[in-house]
């Protein structure tokens, strides 16, 4: 298998990578943005596989196409001279870019979002995955935020906004890969309390002082509840620069 590293602000952000004479995919370093830029890069990379074996381009025509073109804002580029790179199989690949990550376990791959992008000359057409949860996954206003903690160390930060009907979870790398964990198991339980007719900010508060799960950690009631002005601001203050 050979691929390219595609880079977006300095950062790795993914591969664009061709399987043998069938397959091409995309594949996001889980570690290396938000969520929301690794939807977006997802959808622009599959919808450029897609046309590329559409008009007839073979995997490794179609992945050496986009070297060089410029880089786009939350989509990235694969520079003039970045090397073409081989490994033995998109499990070794995954576990490359993504250490403490199961492929064949990361919900948020197979429901939220396609991340692995198949194409090819014979494929079937381009589908976008998305686990509905009742609540939006992106607000652009003022959200409500408490930490997320696991054993004693805090991983993320859960956010709440009713007035958007929005809730998510913000990973905080530095905590390791127990922070990107987590993320799943919040979507689950998202999908779970608007079921039962929660509001975004009664979901989240439906969670304080439960017991931690081993996965998705645990909302402390001695923790603040605090607002921020926007989730691009709690960002930052999960991955300070």
């Amino acid at each position: 298998m050979r691929y390219y590293m595609i880079r977006w602000e300095g950062l790795s952000i993914g591969a664009l990578l061709a399987q043998g004479e069938r397959n091409t995919r995309f594949l996001a370093v889980m570690g290396a943005t938000d969520m929301e830029t690794r939807i977006s890069s997802s959808e622009a990379w599959g919808s450029r596989l897609s046309k590329d074996a559409e008009e007839g381009h073979g995997p490794i025509e179609s992945i050496r196409r986009w070297k060089g073109v410029p880089s786009q804002p939350g989509v990235g580029g694969i520079p003039q001279d970045a090397r073409l790179h081989t490994c033995a199989d998109l499990d070794e690949l995954s576990r490359l870019l993504n250490p403490g990550h199961e492929p064949e376990k990361d919900t948020i791959n197979e429901r939220l979002h396609d991340f692995l992008t198949s194409r090819g000359r014979d494929w079937r057409p381009f589908v976008t995955k998305r686990v509905d949860t009742g609540y939006r996954i992106l607000a652009r206003g003022e959200v409500l935020y408490r930490p997320v903690r696991m054993e004693g160390t805090l991983i993320g930060f859960l956010w709440a906004s009713d007035a958007e009907n929005a809730r998510g979870y913000e990973p905080r790398p530095v905590a390791g890969p127990s922070a990107w964990r987590a993320e799943s198991w919040w979507i689950d339980q998202a999908a779970e309390a608007a079921a039962r007719g929660l509001t975004p900010v009664g979901a989240l508060r439906e969670r304080i002082g439960m017991p931690e799960d081993p996965v998705g950690g645990r909302l402390d009631s001695s923790d603040d509840e605090l607002i921020i002005a926007s989730t691009r601001d709690l960002r930052q203050i999960a991955r300070p620069t």
